[in-house]
């Protein structure tokens, strides 16, 4: 499991790299699409205002009340310090 810190909170995390061991919180929240390109599969976020486009890189979060959020690598970078739990 890997999980991050931002400033006083601890944060359950995912990276779209590959869809190799999702998470459950992330296969409950998410939906794909295989564009017809290879190796090229689209994963969408599904939030209650629409669907976010998640590329590869890019982070979801479990925030405080288990709801996921979308951050991209780079505020991910910023703003989150990685913790690696086993």
């Amino acid at each position: 499991m890997t999980t991050a810190r931002l400033r006083t909170a601890t944060r359950e995390v995912w990276q779209y790299n590959h869809l190799n061991e999702v998470p459950a919180w992330v296969r409950g929240c998410v939906e794909g699409r295989d564009n017809g390109e290879f190796e090229d599969f689209e994963l969408y976020l599904i939030r209650r205002s629409g669907k976010q486009l998640v590329k590869k890189g890019e982070w979801l979060i479990r925030d405080l009340d288990g709801d996921p959020e979308w951050v991209d690598d780079a505020t991910f970078q910023r703003e989150y310090e990685v913790i690696n739990l086993t």
